[in-house]
């Protein structure tokens, strides 16, 4: 049995905040999703996942133009610069505050980045891939970041930056209510320029393709067109050359009622302009004649972030509120990309017995199917109304038995992908648990309400039996693999085993020391593992009933302190037993997991620890950290 897993793909989630980036050839999208960058190739409709992580989540990131380096920096400003074809992290650095803008220049020497209301530009370091026309130039340097040129002016957060195609100039907007022009380089006869008028702050400001025309827009949804103009009422004749700066030429509104611009982009070459509102809507108009194209509803939520492709045909969104992430052709008016991830805690994901698709369960009432392959989702089940608590395929056929809080069990024909059974109880009950019988004719379901095990028919839908002997609620069912047998584990300390298909039907009890979290059978049905409150994980003989070993597995589980935690990591109970465990294939290795962020792998028949890997790193959620830092602690709890 092997043991060297390594991170491949992450699913659940296709975008969480931040912004979107097309690659130089328009076919690629880089979307951030936590502190990951997930990459979705558009054409042959797959995605992975960039092997690198941050430790809180990525804020912004920006693409070389060349397409070779790829800047990420997360919410504390630590920056990564990485080789974005090899996927090897080239730098670590850190910009030493949160960054609002991030954009390469044109010919990609530099980069502009914005913390707060002060703008730095920094040279691109010098490695393989970064200048133009010579494929292996510059090696890794020792201190590679440079900062060329700092520009002060406005006085509240800069929002956006922009770039002019000759990477002479670029345009910044602001919080302040106000753009400035700034030059990279001294420029004879030009001095950096602010344009006010907007009555709410600035959200971005473009040059036109040919970098005659301004334009610029609010949050209030005004756009502003700028040209380089004399006053309106001074005669041509007495015209001296200071008489002409930027003034306001045409003023367009987006009139949306109960709804401010959450983000916009524009595509120089073909004039399209693309507005997101916090309503969900999105407009697309022809600039500089302002005509409207298209105006369409894609979420219930504010869009987040609006990007368009090198050619100005397609033009992606992401929100990050239900975690949507979505790809339209707007002159045939179909989507390329449609993604939504989960918008509450998973509760339980399964393999389909083929290997290629995966389901995930989650407290927003949802199952998705995910393509192993692709990493996309294939089909998005919401007939249960109320969480979903846990999910099992049957051995044969392709169906899928899930469980809810909603008080049923239903399963899912994934060939037709409809319901086509709903299974309920005769009281209200929560159901947290579910087992299948390896002939796919019987299901089991346990509840924290009840303390009977119920059984069902899949043919008819009929409730065949409720199976009492517990007496505390069902935490965990199993079926073993021959089909003889159902194990049910429970808070009252007993595993118990159900012949449930002889004519009278005993159960034997299995007495242990805590109460049971999970039990699962080995694929060969000789052995069943059982994991307890305090750690223990115990394996038993099914045959005999006797315990064969045992292993402690409270140190190994433990890890990670939560912001509200009163004790140490190494202290805290919750994080000291495992939640849900399984048997390899061959039966020779067990993997766990409870609520801390490990993973744990062991041998069965030595007990010992193979390895152990950690889930995340990133200090954005809960209890990853092992220690808290105390500076961050005020009189009215953790920052």
């Amino acid at each position: 049995m092997k043991t060297d897993f390594n991170f491949s793909n992450l699913l659940g989630t296709v975008y969480r905040k931040g912004n979107l980036v097309y690659t130089e050839d328009g076919n690629t999208l880089l979307s951030p999703v936590g502190n990951r960058v997930t990459v979705f190739d558009l054409v042959n409709n797959k995605s992975h996942t960039l092997p690198f992580a941050h430790r809180t989540n990525i804020a912004r990131i920006a693409l070389h133009p060349q397409g070779q380096l790829l800047l990420t920096v997360d919410e504390q400003g630590h920056a990564i610069l990485s080789h974005f074809a090899r996927k090897v992290v080239l730098y670590h650095f850190s910009l030493k505050g949160a960054v609002s803008a991030l954009v390469f220049s044109p010919n990609g020497r530099f980069f502009a980045v914005a913390f707060g209301r002060k703008i730095e530009v920094w040279k691109t370091p010098s490695t393989p891939g970064s200048r133009e026309g010579d494929e292996e130039s510059g090696g890794l340097e020792f201190a590679p970041f440079v900062r060329y040129r700092t520009y002060m002016g406005h006085h509240d957060t800069v929002q956006n930056i922009e770039w002019s195609s000759d990477g002479r100039f670029f345009l910044s907007a602001s919080k302040d209510l106000t753009a400035r022009i700034w030059s990279l380089d001294p420029e004879e006869g030009f001095t950096p320029t602010a344009l006010a008028g907007h009555r709410t702050a600035v959200h971005a400001a473009w040059f036109s393709y040919d970098q005659e025309t301004i334009y610029t827009i609010s949050k209030d949804g005004a756009l502003f067109q700028w040209r380089y103009l004399p006053p309106p009422d001074v005669d041509p004749d007495a015209l001296t050359a200071d008489d002409e700066r930027w003034r306001i030429d045409e003023r367009h509104y987006f009139f949306q009622d109960h709804a401010h611009l959450t983000t916009a982009a524009f595509h120089a070459s073909s004039k399209l302009l693309v507005t997101g509102f916090s309503n969900g809507i999105f407009m697309l108009h022809e600039l500089p004649s302002f005509s409207e194209i298209h105006k369409l509803s894609i979420s219930s939520s504010t869009i987040d972030t609006v990007s368009i492709n090198k050619s100005g045909e397609w033009l992606a969104f992401g929100s990050s509120a239900q975690g949507q992430l979505l790809v339209w052709e707007w002159q045939s008016e179909s989507y390329i990309l449609k993604q939504q991830g989960h918008f509450d805690n998973l509760n339980a994901l399964t393999y389909s017995p083929s290997g290629d698709r995966i389901i995930t369960c989650a407290d927003d009432g949802k199952i998705k199917v995910w393509d192993a392959a692709s990493g996309f989702c294939v089909v998005t089940f919401t007939e249960h109304t109320s969480g979903v608590t846990a999910c099992e395929f049957a051995r044969r056929g392709n169906v899928l038995f899930t469980a809810s809080l909603d008080g049923s069990v239903r399963a899912f024909d994934l060939i037709r992908y409809r319901c086509f059974r709903t299974f309920t109880a005769p009281k209200r009950l929560s159901f947290s648990s579910i087992a299948v019988d390896p002939s796919g004719e019987v299901v089991a379901a346990g509840s924290l309400d009840d303390f009977d095990v119920h059984i069902w028919s899949v043919q008819t839908g009929q409730l065949l039996d409720a199976l009492s002997g517990h007496e505390g609620p069902i935490s965990s069912l199993s079926f073993a693999p021959n089909g003889g047998t159902l194990i049910s584990g429970s808070w009252d300390r007993t595993v118990r085993l159900w012949s449930i298909f002889q004519r009278t039907q005993t159960s034997e009890p299995l007495q242990l020391q805590a109460d049971v979290l999970a039990v699962v059978v080995r694929p060969d049905s000789k052995q069943i593992a059982v994991s307890t409150l305090d750690g223990q994980l115990t394996f038993w003989s099914l045959s005999s009933g006797s315990q064969e070993s045992g292993l402690d597995g409270r140190r190994d589980a433990s890890g990670g302190r939560k912001a509200t935690d009163r004790r140490l990591a190494a202290n805290v109970a919750g994080t000291k037993s495992f939640n849900t465990i399984a048997y390899s294939a061959d039966g020779t290795v067990l993997l766990a997991s409870g609520n801390s962020k490990y993973i744990c792998l062991y041998a069965v028949e030595t007990g010992v620890l193979l390895r152990k890997f950690t889930v995340s790193v990133n200090l954005s959620l809960d209890g990853t950290q092992e220690f808290l830092n105390s500076k961050l602690l005020t009189e009215a709890g953790p920052q």
